[in-house]
């Protein structure tokens, strides 16, 4: 009898091995799918932020429209700079500024708007099961004083 009842424990302990064994991949799946939706919203927010930086810089200059390094390089380099302290790597050529400069001065328009769009190749860490990686694009928009 005691046989019978050691036997039986054995052959439960082994069920929840196997139970285990197939829930394992799903538990990681949602783990990690969680810290993947929160470093995208993490990655927003910096672009987001990175957007404004660059398009207040270009209503505090509005001059920034052209100069011997290219065109709109204070409001991009305020942009990446901003997107490098949240730890996203972002160059010059993800940021695109708009400006009108209808009359051909130097300067944007007063009363018109200022747009600055960054855009971002996000990696997940669940790049081997969801496509990635992911484009992430912020713009914000002010008038020109």
């Amino acid at each position: 009898m005691d046989f019978q009842r050691n036997s039986g424990n054995s052959h439960n302990q082994g069920q929840g091995i196997l139970e285990f064994a197939l829930v394992l991949p799903l538990l990681f799946l949602v783990v990690f799918g969680v810290l993947d939706l929160g470093r995208i919203f993490f990655a927003t927010i910096g672009l987001t932020n990175a957007a404004r930086e660059g398009v207040r810089y270009l209503t505090m200059h509005p001059g920034d429209v052209s100069n011997d390094l290219g065109s709109f390089l204070g409001s991009k380099t305020a942009a990446t700079d901003e997107a490098n302290y949240a730890g996203l790597a972002v160059s010059g050529g993800q940021v695109t500024v708009v400006c009108s400069n209808a009359d051909g001065d130097e300067f944007c328009d007063s009363g018109t708007p200022a747009t600055v769009t960054v855009t971002y190749n996000f990696d997940l860490i669940l790049g081997w099961f969801l496509p990635s990686p992911i484009t992430i694009t912020r713009s914000a928009v002010m008038i020109v004083p």
